[in-house]
């Protein structure tokens, strides 16, 4: 037996059914009830029952409209479509880190590092983009000056003009903080954590399918009227394919060069400590004596760094030239070691020996006595 309110199942015996509490006309004891009720009110009453179980957990019902009401068919709950955005965010991400490290050629760790900046960028651009949607606005409201605060107002208060007690010095940053206390308000979550933690809070509220608006917006009233489910994709392709323009014009900068340089040092600092391990460790084996028992200058020399590292990626991109070579020379008297290195990507010179300025001095001495990991 199927309880005609909320599908569960209910044996003959029960009274009423022990998931939602709907009688069991059926049963014996409920029989003098229906004298209380005629058929068609029972009917009609049994098939308001079936249609309230249609908007269950898995639906959203908004301003009379019910969106994601088969989850088999769609998997989203919420009538804004943001992931599927921040999912087109991650792959240009991924672009963007192999053509730093393609292209430029920048570390691996920088090409990373590029990454993940823009991919942050994006994640909270689509955050904004999301709030405004839930409340009714275009996506590409964030663009346009002045017309975003007022969006922003009337989401969070529901009169966009309060936007103007905002301009007003001391008073609008102590009104700002109660805007952002009441947008976490209206989307159902805790004010004053979207006060005092928005980077967490406003994510929350832009991604989440149980953030649903329910404030006093204007324009939000009016997108109820149309109800249409709103869709981030677009103007998400859009905003990353815009960013990643600008990453990609910033990287062409003197900027990025100068970070570049940056993470050259730290890349070769990483060789550096790793080569001065392995010498305490014994790994290395020269053409003419012991380098941790007999005195003397060794030199450690590498064609590309990425010998240097258990890794099966290059630390710079070997296609094109880039890769970093050089040397470190030890120095062994008595118990004491002296390690000078120097290396170079063909262009950046990294070195802790101030007579070495230019690339083209990064060279072993001929007859040097080379050394090898055994």
């Amino acid at each position: 037996m199927i309880c005609p309110r909320c599908g569960a199942e209910m044996k003959p015996e029960q009274r009423y059914c022990m998931k939602c509490g709907a009688l069991n006309y059926d049963h014996p004891d409920n029989q003098k009830m229906k004298g209380y009720i005629t058929e068609e009110e029972l009917e009609k009453a049994k098939q308001n029952y079936i249609e309230s179980n249609t908007v269950g957990k898995d639906a959203i019902e908004i301003g009379g409209q019910v969106y994601a009401n088969n989850p088999k068919e769609e998997k989203r709950s919420t009538y804004v479509d943001t992931r599927a955005a921040l999912g087109l965010g991650a792959v240009i991400a991924i672009v963007l880190g192999l053509v730093c490290y393609f292209y430029f050629p920048f570390s691996l760790l920088m090409s990373v590092a590029v990454a993940l900046c823009f991919f942050l960028v994006v994640f909270y651009v689509l955050v904004f983009i999301s709030l405004f949607m839930k409340g009714g606005y275009s996506g590409f409201t964030p663009l346009i000056p002045f017309y975003n605060l007022y969006a922003y107002y009337d989401i969070a208060l529901g009169n966009g003009w309060l936007f103007l007690v905002a301009l007003i010095p001391i008073v609008g940053i102590i009104f700002s903080f109660y805007a952002s206390y009441k947008m976490g308000k209206v989307f159902g979550k805790s004010g004053w954590l979207t006060v005092f933690v928005p980077f967490i809070m406003l994510p929350i509220i832009a991604y989440s399918d149980r953030a649903i608006y329910d404030g006093k917006g204007k324009k939000y009233q009016k997108y109820l009227e149309k109800g249409k489910r709103r869709n981030t994709r677009l103007p998400g392709f859009i905003y990353s394919g815009v960013i990643f323009l600008v990453f990609f014009l910033l990287l062409e900068t003197p900027i990025a060069s100068l970070v570049g340089e940056m993470f050259l040092s730290y890349d070769v600092e990483r060789v550096y400590n790793t080569i001065q391990k392995d010498v305490d460790d014994g790994v290395y084996s020269c053409d003419s004596g012991d380098i941790n028992s007999e005195d003397g200058i060794y030199y450690i020399y590498y064609e590309d760094i990425k010998d240097a590292f258990m890794t099966p990626f290059p630390v710079r991109s070997s296609l094109n030239g880039k890769s970093i070579y050089g040397y470190v020379r030890v120095v062994k008297s008595g118990n004491a070691f002296n390690y000078v290195y120097a290396m170079t990507d063909g262009e950046n010179v990294v070195s802790n020996d101030s007579n070495i300025s230019d690339a083209s001095e990064i060279e072993v001495p001929e007859g040097a006595n080379l050394c090898e990991k055994s």
